[in-house]
């Protein structure tokens, strides 16, 4: 494809044009209208499902008759997320769009530039009449924010094309030539709690919180860490040295989404006290030591009034404990630049009644490594008895070798005289799903 005659100016226009649409996920019917009226303008085929999924096809221009022909992907909808004191409906209004400095911003709210300028590029090669190009099939999914359901259920089996180009990418500099699949795990943990029987005995809550957090994909490697994982690594060190039962656990809020904080409520030996708070400043002093990332880290415990005189027995702490311990958290494998390529993320805990829930999920752009994770967590439910909910993300494991990605790089240095940052992504993309829908060779490259 010959872009030397793209003009930027229309890619702006649609963006704006598209920022004027509410397109929030699973409300895409607006933008979707305003796509198909898109290609209806210009008499181009097109396709549009029950879930507001769109394919538009041009067809290759007479010097490009015999190229093959290619896939240009981007999703409609945005993240909706607004500041405190706006009125803004993501429903129902469009995004206020003002140009501050070298900068384009939304007033009050996200810009939806995830993938707003994406499916601005798209149109406006679709619109342009300039540009030499071969057969393009161009894929406008929804949900991508959300539940990816636009990429799991839209119909490709019709399209011809082996090569595609996905425009969601952060950062200009890189190519993706990869994304990592994910598994969601959550484990159900069952003990009756009992009546509390550590006599003379104060029920006391820890907390660890003021982690950084962070996306579990991209900053897994940045040694944040894990404050559900620290909590359980304190308890092991407390229930070895003292009688403890354990009352509540909490802590996390989403899988996909590295924890700030965990909250546990714990009975103690009313003598032992004084001991474990040393313990506490002990272990707060190392964990500053050792998560340099963090800036406020707190670890404190407090006496509590309680509501029921009822726990977990000092055996039922110690398994729960335990099962917290061997699960694995964090980069499980790394390349040779020490990017993360299989990993594991405990992002929530929760307490209900007599059962605890962990949920996390597996990153991975290695299949077989993954595997290999997955066998290790099998022993720990084979072992605790634990049951076990899953649900699976698809993933790209990229070609080794792959003439496209090779262009691609050269068109990329062609144009800015810089070789681009080729990175095997460790976050989910909607590639993963057109990838297992065709099972035809298919070389994958992802950017903006």
């Amino acid at each position: 494809m010959d872009t030397s005659e793209f003009d930027i100016n229309d890619v702006m226009k649609y963006f704006y044009e598209i920022s004027s649409i509410p397109r929030m996920s699973g409300k895409e019917k607006k933008i979707a209208d305003y796509v198909e009226n898109f290609a209806q303008k210009r008499n181009l085929k097109y396709i549009r499902d029950i879930y507001n999924n769109i394919i538009i096809i041009k067809d290759a221009t007479k010097d490009k008759q015999n190229s093959q022909s290619i896939i240009l992907q981007s999703h409609l909808d945005m993240v909706c997320e607004k500041e405190e004191n706006s009125n803004h409906d993501f429903e129902k209004d469009g995004l206020d769009i003002y140009i501050d400095g070298d900068y384009i911003k939304a007033k009050d709210t996200t810009l939806g530039a995830d993938n707003g300028i994406g499916v601005a590029i798209i149109l406006a090669i679709l619109n342009s009449n300039k540009i030499s190009h071969p057969k393009i099939e161009a894929i406008f999914t929804v949900q991508e924010e959300t539940t990816m359901e636009g990429a799991k259920k839209i119909d490709v089996s019709m399209l011809e094309s082996k090569k595609m180009i996905c425009l969601d990418n952060m950062n200009e500099e890189e190519l993706w030539i990869g994304c990592a699949g994910a598994k969601i795990f959550e484990y159900e943990i069952e003990e009756c709690k009992q009546k509390n029987n550590i006599k003379d005995s104060t029920l006391t809550k820890i907390e660890i919180s003021g982690f950084r957090g962070g996306h579990s994909g991209k900053d897994i490697s940045k040694n944040r860490g894990n404050p559900i994982k620290e909590m359980g690594n304190l308890l092991k060190i407390l229930s070895q040295k003292y009688d403890i039962c354990l009352k509540n656990i909490y802590g996390g809020r989403k899988v996909n989404v590295i924890p700030r904080e965990c909250y546990s409520e714990i009975y103690i030996r009313n003598k032992d006290l004084d001991k474990i708070k040393k313990e506490i400043i002990n272990y707060k002093k190392a964990l500053n030591e050792k998560i340099n990332d963090n800036e406020n880290i707190i670890v404190d415990i407090k006496t509590i009034n309680q509501n029921d005189d009822y726990a977990f027995d000092t055996n039922a702490t110690k398994k729960i404990i335990k099962i917290i311990e061997e699960i694995k958290n964090g980069v499980y494998y790394k390349d040779n630049y020490d990017n993360p390529l299989v990993s594991l993320n405990i992002g929530k805990i929760e307490n209900n009644n007599n059962k605890i829930k962990i949920s996390f999920s597996i990153r991975s752009n290695r299949r077989k490594v993954e595997e290999k994770l997955e066998e290790e967590l099998n022993e720990i439910v084979q072992e605790y008895k634990i049951k076990v909910k899953k649900s699976e993300l698809e993933g790209y494991e990229h070609k080794e070798k792959s003439m496209f990605i090779e262009k691609c790089k050269m068109i990329y240095k062609q144009y800015f005289s810089i070789k681009p940052k080729v990175i095997d992504m460790h976050i989910c993309l909607e590639a993963g799903f057109f990838r297992r829908q065709d099972t035809r060779p298919r070389f994958y490259c992802n950017s903006t």
